[in-house]
C-alpha cells in the first residue's frame, strides 16, 4: 500500500514550486509501473484505439500501437526523469527553461490539459451513464438525440452526476480514489479480456486483418469552434499527430516521479506501465471497432456510435456493469487530471494561500460548464478529434522546448533555484526568459497553421514533426547563446559584489 500512503503525501503536504526533500522520495520503480498502467487503463484508449482503425485498418493501427506509441512514450518518460533528478512538478521544470515569472503562461497551458481531459472524460462517462438510464428509466441513450431539439438533454443530468461524484472523490477522498482506481482498472482489463475473447471466438482474425476503409474515414464539422465544413481525414500523420498529443499531455508524470526512489524508477517505470496499458487498451478498442464495422451493413455505420466503450459493450451484450465500470474509470482517472490542474494553479497564484482541498474544489467546479461543451456538436469524434488537435498546439512545442533546455542548453544542471519566488539563476529578465517564451508561442503558430491552415500537407507530413524539428533548431542556439549570456552577467554581478 505504499503507493496510497505516498499519494496521499502528495495532496497533503506538496504544492508545484515545493521541493520534495530526500526522505519523502520513496517510490520504487514498481510503484510507479502500477500507478501508470492503472492510470492509462481507462476507456478513452479503448476510444482512440478505435479511431486508429480508420486510416488503414488494423494493421496502421498496430503500427501506431506498438511502433509509433513506444517511440513518442520516450521523450515524455525523459520529463519523469528529470523531475526524479530534482524532487520537483511537472510544472517547477517549465521555471528554468521560461523564468519564473514567464513559467506562468506554459502554467496555463498546463490548467487546458488537465481540464480539457477531465472534461472529454466527464462526457465518455456520461455516454456510459446514458446507457444505464436507457435500461432502467427508457430514457434514450447518448446516440438517439429526443427528435426536434439541437441537443440530448437527457445527457445533462449524467453529466452533473458525473462532475459531483469525481468532484467528491477528488476533494474528500484521496485514498479512496486510489482504491476505486485499482479496483476499475482489475475490471476494465477483465471487461476488454472478455470482449477480445468474444470478437477473435466469433470473428475470422485473418479476417480482421484484412479489412481496410474503402478511403481514409473523414470527419466534417457541423458547428463548433471550427465552424461549418473543416474537415479532418484520418491519415498515418493526423493519427500520428494525435498520438503524441494524447500521450504527452500525461502531463502529470512530473508530479509523482518526483517521489521515485531513482531515476531510473522515475523514468522507467511511468514508461513501462503506460506503455503496456496503452497497448493492450488501444488494441482493444481496434479489435472492437473493426469486428463491428466488417459486419456492419454498408453505408449504415455510425462510427462515433461504433468507436465508444459503451456502445461496443451493448453490442456485445453486456449491461447495466460493464457500463459501471466504464463509468468509475473514467471517474477515478479524472481525480489526476483535477490534481494537475491544482498545481498549475499554485504555479500560477504563487501567492495564494489556499489549501490543496480547496484548490482541487475550484478544479472540480471548472471541469463542470466544459464537460458540457460536447453537447453542442452533433458528433463526439469530431469534437475528440479537435481537443487532441487543439492540446497537441500547445503540447508538443512546450515538451519538446523543456527537453532541449534540460538536456542540450542546460547540460543536466538545473539548480535548486527553480522553487525560488524570485531571484537567482532562473530570474533572466524580470523573472522572463523571452527566447523560450516566443519559441514556444511560434511553435504553436507553427502547428496551428499547418494543421488549420494546409490541411492537405499535414496530412502527409503531420504537424508535430515539423513543429519539433523548429524548437529544437530555434531554441537550441538561441536559447543556448542567451543562456551563455545570462550566466557571464550572473558572473560579473557576483565579482562586483565580492570586491563591493
Amino acid at each position: 500500500m505504499k503507493v496510497f500512503r505516498g499519494l496521499d503525501v502528495i495532496v497533503a503536504e506538496y504544492k508545484a514550486t515545493d521541493q520534495v526533500p530526500t526522505e519523502a522520495r520513496a517510490f520504487t520503480g514498481w510503484d510507479q509501473f502500477a500507478l501508470w498502467f492503472a492510470a492509462a487503463s481507462l476507456p478513452a484508449a479503448w476510444l482512440y484505439g478505435g479511431y486508429m482503425t480508420g486510416a488503414y485498418g488494423l494493421p496502421g493501427a498496430f503500427a501506431l500501437i506498438f511502433l509509433v506509441s513506444t517511440i513518442t512514450f520516450i521523450p515524455w518518460a525523459l520529463i519523469g526523469y528529470i523531475a526524479a533528478d530534482k524532487g520537483a512538478s511537472s510544472v517547477s521544470l517549465l521555471r528554468p527553461a521560461f523564468g519564473l515569472r514567464g513559467s506562468k503562461l506554459p502554467s496555463l497551458f498546463y490548467l487546458f490539459f488537465g481540464y480539457g481531459w477531465a472534461a472529454v472524460n466527464v462526457f465518455i462517462a456520461a455516454i456510459s451513464m446514458s446507457f444505464v438510464f436507457n435500461l432502467t428509466l427508457g430514457w434514450p441513450d447518448a446516440f438517439h438525440t429526443p427528435a426536434g431539439f439541437p441537443i440530448n438533454y437527457y445527457l445533462i443530468p449524467s453529466i452533473l452526476l458525473i462532475c459531483f461524484l469525481q468532484g467528491f472523490f477528488a476533494t474528500a477522498g484521496h485514498r479512496a480514489i486510489r482504491y476505486l482506481n485499482w479496483v476499475s482498472t482489475v475490471a476494465l482489463v477483465a471487461l476488454g479480456a472478455y470482449a477480445s475473447y468474444i470478437v477473435l471466438k466469433d470473428f475470422d482474425f485473418a479476417q480482421l486483418w484484412a479489412w481496410r476503409p474503402a478511403r481514409p474515414l473523414s470527419f466534417t464539422f457541423t458547428a463548433g469552434a471550427l465552424g461549418t465544413g473543416f474537415t479532418y481525414t484520418l491519415t498515418f500523420p493526423l493519427l500520428l499527430d494525435l498520438l503524441i498529443a494524447y500521450n504527452w499531455t500525461w502531463e502529470f508524470i512530473g508530479d509523482f516521479s518526483r517521489f521515485a526512489r531513482s531515476k531510473k524508477a522515475g523514468t522507467w517505470g511511468p514508461f513501462a506501465g503506460a506503455s503496456l496499458a496503452q497497448y493492450w487498451f488501444f488494441s482493444v478498442g481496434a479489435l472492437m471497432t473493426v469486428a463491428f464495422l466488417v459486419t456492419a451493413p454498408p453505408g449504415a455505420v455510425n462510427f462515433a456510435a461504433i468507436s465508444d466503450p459503451s456502445y461496443k459493450a451493448t453490442l456485445l451484450g453486456f449491461g447495466v456493469g460493464a457500463y459501471l465500470i466504464i463509468l468509475f474509470a473514467t471517474i477515478s482517472t479524472n481525480a489526476g487530471n483535477i490534481y494537475a490542474s491544482a498545481l498549475g494553479i499554485t504555479n500560477i497564484a504563487t501567492r495564494w494561500k489556499a489549501s490543496m482541498r480547496r484548490l482541487l474544489l475550484l478544479s472540480a467546479v471548472i471541469v463542470v460548464p466544459l464537460a458540457l461543451l460536447p453537447l453542442f456538436e452533433t458528433n463526439f469524434v469530431f469534437t475528440y478529434i479537435f481537443f487532441l488537435d487543439f492540446l497537441g498546439a500547445i503540447v508538443v512545442p512546450l515538451w519538446t522546448l523543456t527537453l532541449v533546455d534540460y538536456f542540450l542548453v542546460k547540460a543536466r544542471r538545473y539548480s535548486d533555484d527553480l522553487f525560488a519566488q524570485q531571484g537567482g539563476h532562473y530570474w533572466y529578465r524580470g523573472g522572463w526568459n523571452w527566447p523560450a517564451v516566443v519559441t514556444l508561442l511560434s511553435g504553436t503558430a507553427l502547428y496551428w497553421i499547418i494543421a488549420f491552415g494546409f490541411p492537405t500537407l499535414r496530412e502527409t507530413i503531420s504537424a508535430a514533426l515539423p513543429t519539433i524539428a523548429f524548437v529544437v533548431v530555434v531554441y537550441y542556439f538561441w536559447g543556448r547563446s542567451a543562456w551563455v549570456k545570462h550566466l557571464r552577467v550572473l558572473r560579473e554581478a557576483r565579482l562586483v559584489e565580492a570586491s563591493g
